[in-house]
């Protein structure tokens, strides 16, 4: 199998590589001072539904994913709420996207999704990095989320943003060669804006639990899994096996080229990230 070239860097834990501006250099990673100042900060707000609009995770399913073997298959549940009414619910488990309003009044969050399922949820509470809802109509029952209180000042820069997330859709038909690189270059530049989205917010660790993919990451290699080992995640993403396997063999071939690999202080988050844009650019030329 043709591998990239992987680089001999700083492991993920721990602090993060120095970056060129003094700021980030004073922050261990994780710590949410050390954030990008270009995200922008909602931690001060007092408005509900600009609070709102973020990425949630269950605060449990987070705890769990966090403490349980790779090999274990837990639920990581949660949504990403934007504020132009757009909906990912459950983006590292069965995705579904759909629209979201809250009513100020009554504090109801409603889901309304592509499925045509309507979920129904009462606010009981709510700051930047915490809420709390129950199903409308029960007692008790009380789920907690998470969040970090930033958001990306352009959607289209949020890897969770629907847009970004079209390759997940499973097609109606088999697809062409057109669009199954399509396909592929999307996934990329959706991995590529996921390892931008963690160096921005300082993240102290980065997980692609629940994400359908194909590759080994490492801290400055990216490797492309045996495709017999492919999970069925990725092959969803496709009509059939029969295209699954023709997407693999088109980034078999992507993944043998070579790739330009950052020097200097970039962190090992950024030197992945500039190949991954190589190798999105590059989709079209196979």
């Amino acid at each position: 199998m043709a591998l990239i070239i992987t680089l001999s860097v700083c492991c993920c834990s721990g602090n993060r590589p120095d970056d060129t501006t003094k700021q980030k250099k004073q922050y261990n990673a994780g710590e949410r001072k050390g954030a990008d100042p270009t995200l922008v900060d909602i931690s001060e707000s007092k408005s509900l539904p600009e609070l709102l609009t973020q990425r949630w995770d269950n605060k449990d399913d987070l705890e769990n994913v966090t403490n349980e073997s790779d090999e274990l298959e837990v639920p990581f549940r949660g949504f990403c709420l934007f504020s132009d009414g757009s909906l990912v619910k459950d983006p590292r488990n069965t995705m579904v996207l759909g629209r979201w309003n809250f009513d100020s009044q009554s504090k109801i969050l409603q889901f309304n999704l592509a499925n045509g399922l309507k979920e129904r949820y009462v606010v009981r509470a709510i700051r930047y990095d915490e809420l709390v809802l129950n199903r409308e109509g029960e007692k008790g029952n009380l789920v907690k989320y998470t969040a970090d209180g930033f958001v990306h000042p352009s959607l289209r820069d949020d890897p969770f943003f629907q847009p970004n997330l079209q390759w997940r859709l499973k097609p109606a038909a088999r697809e062409n060669e057109d669009a199954l690189r399509k396909r592929l270059k999307d996934c990329l530049h959706f991995y590529y804006l996921f390892y931008i989205d963690n160096d921005q917010r300082n993240s102290a660790q980065i997980s692609f639990y629940g994400l359908p993919g194909c590759f080994i990451w490492y801290a400055g290699g990216i490797h492309l899994k045996k495709e017999e080992k492919l999970d069925q995640s990725w092959k969803n993403i496709f009509y059939d096996n029969r295209d699954a396997s023709r997407a693999y063999s088109y980034l078999d071939k992507m993944i043998s080229r070579k790739y330009v690999w950052e020097k200097g202080d970039a962190s090992w988050i950024s030197k992945n990230a500039a190949v991954l844009k190589q190798m999105e650019e590059k989709m079209d030329s196979l």
